[in-house]
């Protein structure tokens, strides 16, 4: 194993904790500060309103400096966010926190996909094995989050949270993650931006994954809050919350699992980019239906058995889709001659996303608390239908 795909192993189970933080802390958070579903929608909106700014920005500056300090500086900002987590009492704070999980976790995710999208011979292998591996600390997170809480108390848990986000940090000294420009001209990199959104299939990518994040950040962040209000009546409040933390986990285990078969089928399947591509559009045509599905599922479900059941196996049909979502931005960016734009290209595709993570969360924790958070889930059903119909564009226009 050489040092990068060891760097992967170790770094990227700690992003996936991150994206899962949110919704593996909801409970807990929500019952300390007393907050409603509308204030919990407003803190995962916060968290996205950090991507599209922060990812632009970093976008330019790992493809002009270098990755390697775009990447440390994440690492700092979701450590202290863990750290503010911990102390937080108040809404404000918890606010505070959200935005700096959201810029330190932006920050690194901007260099997460080009350095695993080059761990392996293509890129779909790549990224769907590496996303395996954020899908692997996403599946921890609600259990690590139960344990510590039990054993330790909320503040001293998170605090312990707050010390595995540094381990990225020390493990990315001494390697060169790519990235950087001979001129080293920030200006020259921010027009760069110019023949990207000039780009008709870069627009495409964009608005699909702005669709997707809502189908999936809404199952993820929600799916806590749906298990335990399909709890018995008379269950304790504490054995509730521990059902749903386990479901939250199952979801993302099967997430994990998803992404593992993935990279083995891709590294099998198709023995040119363009093949592999064709297969990519029609599994994310197959899996958008599906989210509709799950969606509607979790609209009509009151059993909480089947709720679980719907929540995980969401999981399963979830995984492949962002990472050969990106693995097709990445070959469209080697197929056209435009590589050194690839920290710019995935900051325009999660600056697409953040408008996603924005509105709808907002949006869904608001009809939450006025028609109850499962009527909700027609909005992530709605965007699965549209995600479907930009596919099928993209598909047809190659």
């Amino acid at each position: 194993m050489t040092y990068l795909q060891l760097f992967v192993v170790l770094s990227l189970p700690i992003t996936g904790l991150c994206y899962a933080t949110l919704g593996s802390i909801k409970l807990p958070l929500a019952r300390r500060m007393g907050l409603d579903e509308a204030k919990v929608g407003g803190l995962i909106s916060a968290f996205g309103l950090m991507v599209g700014p922060v990812i632009i920005l970093c976008g330019a500056l790992s493809d002009t400096y270098g990755r390697k300090p775009v990447w440390m500086v994440g690492c700092v900002l979701v450590s202290l966010a863990f750290i503010t987590f911990a102390r937080a009492k108040k809404y404000g704070l918890a606010v505070l926190a959200t935005v700096l999980l959201g810029a330190g976790w932006t920050a690194m995710i901007n260099v997460a996909n080009p350095v695993m999208g080059n761990t392996f011979d293509d890129h779909f292998t790549s990224m769907n094995f590496g996303d395996a591996l954020f899908g692997a600390g996403a599946f921890l997170c609600p259990l690590l989050v139960a344990f510590l809480h039990h054993k330790l108390g909320f503040e001293r848990g998170i605090t312990v949270i707050a010390l595995l986000a540094a381990i990225p940090f020390l493990l990315s000294f001494g390697l060169d993650m790519g990235g950087g420009s001979e001129s080293r001209n920030l200006g020259d990199a921010f027009k760069g931006y110019g023949l990207l959104l000039k780009d008709r299939t870069i627009w495409l990518l964009g608005l699909t994954l702005m669709g997707w994040v809502v189908i999936e950040s809404g199952t993820a962040g929600w799916a806590t809050t749906l298990v335990k209000n399909a709890a018995p009546a008379d269950e304790p409040v504490e054995q509730s919350e521990r059902v749903a933390a386990r479901a939250l986990s199952a979801f993302w285990l099967c997430f994990m699992g998803s992404r593992l078969i993935a990279a083995l089928v891709m590294h099998n399947v198709g023995s040119t980019a363009a093949e592999k591509v064709e297969v990519t559009q029609w599994l994310q045509l197959t899996i958008a239906a599906l989210a509709v599905a799950c969606m509607l599922a979790l609209v009509v479900s009151r059993s909480r058995k089947v709720v679980i059941a719907v929540v995980v196996f969401a999981g399963f049909i979830f995984g492949p889709f962002f990472p050969n979502l990106i693995g097709q931005l990445f070959e469209y960016l080697k197929a056209h001659g435009i590589d050194s734009h690839i920290g710019r290209a995935v900051g325009m595709l999660f600056a697409c996303a953040s408008v996603g993570w924005t509105l709808l969360p907002t949006a869904m924790g608001f009809l939450g608390r006025e028609k109850g958070i499962r009527r909700a889930f027609l909005l992530p059903a709605a965007c699965g239908v549209v995600m479907a119909v930009l596919i099928w564009v993209n598909r047809i226009s190659v």
